[in-house]
């Protein structure tokens, strides 16, 4: 997809945020800002590689979501031969949408202003009129619906608009270490538990992206009761300890929050913890197993959460993970997706366990989802505002930082978990996108 020009001044502006990066500056304005987030659409989101969903939404044939990349709509379906497709939701006659649910199961695809037909993978099957109309002038293979490349990683499908991106698990760079955190709890991998909460809030897609992926300082504060009354198996005083962890010249990052004493793999059933054992490698067990929370970011909208959580305060908590979606559909407006991920093979009682404290914390209305977005969106207000047009952020913290040497996994690792390296890496990376040197 072509990119449009933008003005020298625009151009000028996005070179000084790039080369302030890595002295900790960033600016305020991008996180509510109509001409970034214009930008952003064409040269983050058209060429990165997006999530648009997980293999256990679409399991069987027929099966569909429909999701964004940028501005366009998407169907993912599941074809008759098992594969994954993703196509532009538009039909190639006049444009109409041709899919108006957000997920269901069909063979086919019929437009409803003048009647086209496409096969769930794309391919245009009917045309009314074919022969009185058309007069042998329409070839149907030419019409079909336009295709979104996509490939997967351990269950998650992800597409890209630009058909020069590199390939998937290069995109990924190592952060898949990582990732089979959350992906490979089994033999069996893992797999949504429910259709995913699906809201709109007044918020950056980027404060989002940044919390994720290793905020671990706002959690003492923003989440102080949590501590106060039970519900982590924290304290504020060991908080911080832990590691942040990011791939260098891609942006994904995770912070690794670890307590002192805390037993290995703590909150989950035995029998969990011993198949963790056996799907990972020894150094990811050696990693995980001391690891309360883990909480990342692939770029550039993706995020991960697992910890621990109390449902009664003062008890054992049970692990949950929640995985999240944030689709920008304005300057400071996101949509957002978060689903509960559980081990596939994982008994229903865990999985209702876990599915019920992720809905407590972190789901629509969890407690400490709405701690979050309040603050988030009261940050999108004030970044709006005229006078922080010439404010800057610090981004200071770990400067001095020099990466663990006894850590197993890849990346650049520094302790402790509090740090803001993963979100300097995050921005750089966003910063080339911005400014075409991705």
């Amino acid at each position: 997809m072509a990119t449009r020009p933008i003005g020298s001044g625009a151009e000028a502006e996005l070179e000084r945020i790039r080369e302030g990066v890595p002295h900790g500056r960033f600016p305020a304005h991008v996180f509510n800002d109509q001409e970034i987030f214009d930008v952003e659409q064409e040269r983050v989101f058209a060429k990165a590689w997006c999530f648009l969903a997980h293999e256990s939404e679409i399991p069987n044939r027929g099966d569909y979501v429909t999701r964004y990349i940028a501005n366009n709509n998407l169907i993912v379906a599941r074809a008759e031969s098992g594969e994954i497709h993703a196509s532009l939701n538009m039909c190639r006659h006049r444009g109409n949408m041709m899919c108006k649910s957000e997920m269901g199961n069909a063979s086919h695809f019929r437009c409803s202003y003048h009647g086209w037909v496409y096969k769930n993978s794309g391919e245009l099957v009917g045309v009314p009129y074919m022969k009185e109309g058309y007069e042998g002038r329409l070839d149907k293979r030419d019409w079909g619906l336009i295709k979104v490349r996509t490939e997967t990683y351990a269950g998650l499908v992800f597409g890209t608009l630009d058909p020069n991106a590199p390939p998937l698990d290069e995109y990924l760079g190592g952060f898949q270490f990582y990732l089979d955190l959350y992906l490979k709890q089994g033999s069996s991998g893992s797999e949504v538990h429910g259709p995913p909460d699906h809201w709109v809030t007044e918020t950056d897609w980027k404060i989002a992206a940044e919390n994720f992926s290793g905020d671990g300082y706002h959690t003492p504060v923003a989440h102080q009761f949590g501590f106060n009354l039970g519900y982590f198996a924290s304290s504020g005083s060991t908080h911080s300890q832990g590691w942040a962890a990011s791939i260098p010249g891609r942006g994904h990052g995770i912070g690794l929050g670890h307590t002192p004493g805390f037993p290995p793999f703590a909150g989950f059933p035995e029998e969990l913890a011993d198949e963790m054992r056996r799907s990972l490698s020894p150094e990811q067990v050696e990693v995980f197993s001391q690891t309360r929370t883990a909480v990342g970011t692939v770029f550039p909208n993706l995020s991960f959460l697992m910890q621990p959580f109390s449902i009664v305060p003062g008890e054992a908590g049970v692990r949950f993970v929640t995985m999240r979606l944030y689709h920008p559909i304005g300057p400071g407006r996101t949509e957002m997706y978060s689903w509960c991920l559980v081990p596939k093979d994982a008994s229903e009682e865990y999985k209702r366990e876990a599915y019920r404290a992720y809905t407590l914390a972190f789901a629509q209305a969890g407690t400490f989802e709405q701690d979050d977005l309040e603050n988030w969106a009261r940050v999108t207000r004030s970044a709006g505002s005229n006078m922080a047009r010439d404010v800057e952020f610090p981004y200071v913290m770990g400067m001095d930082s020099v990466p663990d040497p006894d850590f197993p996994g890849p990346g650049h690792v520094v302790k402790p978990y509090v740090n803001d390296s993963n979100f300097r890496n995050l921005w750089s990376r966003w910063s080339d996108y911005m400014t075409g040197r991705e």
